[in-house]
């Protein structure tokens, strides 16, 4: 599967792409509640970004937090994405 299959695969991968753009790092918990999804679901899909190395997992003290991974190759289209996908979200709006 490539890049953009794996990321289109699911909205929820999306939700969790375009979060993490905006707010930063997030615990899984934090991030299944701002998505609207379950802690379970939200795991799944972070670890699935994790083996494409769109995300990785950062430990600040006992916490376990998830981030957009800035060192990949493609971390510079996912931006693009981004913007992209929230151009779209506000002509619909």
């Amino acid at each position: 599967m490539n890049l953009v299959d794996g990321i289109m695969k699911s909205r929820i991968r999306i939700k969790i792409i375009l979060t993490l753009y905006e707010l930063g790092e997030l615990s899984i918990s934090q991030l299944a509640k701002t998505i609207g999804s379950n802690y379970t679901l939200t795991l799944k899909h972070v670890r699935a970004l994790e083996e494409m190395g769109i995300v990785k997992e950062v430990t600040v003290g006992r916490m376990r937090l998830i981030k957009l991974n800035k060192n990949t190759p493609a971390y510079e289209h996912i931006k693009t994405l981004v913007n992209t996908l929230k151009n779209l979200m506000n002509i619909q709006q």
